[in-house]
């Protein structure tokens, strides 16, 4: 009983001091949160519970129609929630933390919200100058939270406090206020970053216009070209996108960035001819890069499949010269890489590919029962069953370096079917059906 009683009035004391809290007159509030503030700040590795007393108390003012309206109340809430976070941004600018709390972070937003209706409210000269500089503090804390970010290379991410630093910058300055960033030099730095940010996370629109601000800019590096390229063409600006693409190649000649994002654009557009110089004069300047190998050699395997598809008769000398040069750079891709999963898919799809040339071959000959018709057709029939014993190894090497590729799965299942193991063929058809329906499969069939 005795136990009970004093928990009782425990509780009882507990809901006093709630209620004493929630029932505090606004404006003296706000001078009472100005007063444990300041306490803090005498001696702030003391004072901790100060700080939060200070936070309690300024969220009353602030959510009242009292003092919601007034200008202090928004200056000295950004004051503390800028002051709680400072200590975190020390460390993690420091090294000796790896990233804000989830409590920082929400508090960092908290003093810029703060200091912007202090702006918003802001009279005299003073006030303005006062705001703008904690908004200049803020942004710095911003500024550490999104390269906090970047060095785990989570961009999508970095790009919200990153942006918003950038947005605070000019907000500040046009209040007089000290700037982020040291000089323009290391402004447009971080505009570069904030654009790279946006790109690669998706978010095109928001991407495009930064890399227009810093094509207007004429910032000196050639990627800012390529990446304003790049977006254009996928907006539709094609007359745009190229004349950026010039003013690049000339401002940076024989840059690879720029290369690669024209021999991009010609893939898309489905320019074949156009990209084999691209791709060689790209090989020249990177002879280790495989990529470039495995491209150029698609770049004739899709080049000999137009060959083959015309209608009627097509030439067959000029299908094999490109069946051979496609070869040829996807054996030279595997020089560089044995391991590289798709040079090996790629020699599989070549020879898979050129049976079925002579499927369509075998097919033309079906109501030929002469002779000399039965006699072609085993002997395309022979040639089928080479060219699928060809590109069987290559797919099972795939296999084993990526065995949850639906192509590489379809192909073994098809090509087993046609060698008439209808054993092997239901293995791969029953792996298929597993990887389509979501399942990952832990291990190859093949093992290297």
């Amino acid at each position: 009983m005795f136990i009970m009683r004093n928990f009782l009035l425990s509780l009882v004391a507990i809901l006093a001091v709630t209620v004493s809290v929630q029932a505090q007159d606004p404006v003296k509030a706000l001078k009472k949160a100005k007063q444990s503030f300041g306490a803090y700040k005498v001696d702030p590795g003391s004072n901790t519970d100060k700080l939060k007393e200070a936070m309690e108390l300024i969220e009353i003012a602030a959510q009242s129609d009292a003092t919601n309206g007034l200008y202090k109340t928004w200056k000295i809430r950004g004051d503390i929630y800028n002051s709680s976070v400072s200590k975190e941004a020390g460390l993690v600018a420091a090294g000796a933390q790896t990233g804000f709390s989830e409590e920082a972070v929400d508090h960092l937003y908290k003093a810029v919200e703060s200091y912007k209706k202090a702006l918003s409210l802001a009279e005299k000269k003073y006030e303005k100058r006062d705001a703008a500089n904690g908004l200049s503090e803020a942004a710095s804390y911003l500024n550490i939270l999104g390269n906090s970010y970047l060095t785990s290379q989570q961009y999508a991410k970095a790009y919200k406090p990153l942006r918003l630093t950038l947005e605070l910058d000019e907000l500040v300055k046009q209040n007089g206020g000290q700037s982020v960033f040291a000089d323009e030099e290391e402004y447009n730095n971080n505009l570069f970053v904030v654009a790279y940010c946006a790109r690669v996370s998706g978010m095109e629109d928001e991407a495009l216009a930064l890399y227009q601000k810093l094509y207007d800019l004429k910032y000196d590096d050639a990627n800012v070209y390529a990446a304003y390229f790049d977006l254009l063409n996928k907006k539709g600006d094609e007359e745009k996108a190229l004349k950026v693409l010039e003013e690049g190649k000339a401002k940076f000649p024989g840059n690879t960035e720029l290369l690669f994002a024209e021999i991009n654009y010609y893939l898309r557009q489905g320019r074949m001819e156009e990209l084999i110089g691209k791709l060689e004069m790209a090989i020249q300047q990177e002879p280790d890069n495989v990529s470039l190998y495995t491209t150029l050699g698609s770049v004739y395997d899709n080049l000999f499949q137009k060959e083959t598809q015309q209608e009627g008769e097509y030439d067959k000398d000029k299908a094999e010269e490109l069946f051979q040069k496609a070869l040829s750079y996807y054996q030279q891709a595997l020089e560089k890489d044995p391991q590289s999963f798709d040079a090996n898919y790629s020699v599989g799809a070549l020879y898979y590919n050129k049976a079925v040339v002579v499927i369509k071959e075998m097919q033309a000959l079906e109501d030929d029962y002469s002779r000399e018709g039965l006699r072609k057709y085993d002997e395309k029939q022979k040639e089928l069953i080479g060219l699928f014993k060809e590109a069987l190894p290559w797919f099972q090497k795939a296999e084993a370096l990526n065995p949850n590729d639906q192509n590489t799965l379809i192909a073994l299942k098809e090509i087993y079917a046609r060698l008439d193991d209808l054993e092997m063929s239901a293995v791969f058809k029953e792996r298929l059906e597993r990887v389509m329906n979501g399942e990952e499969l832990d291990e190859a069939y093949f093992k290297q």
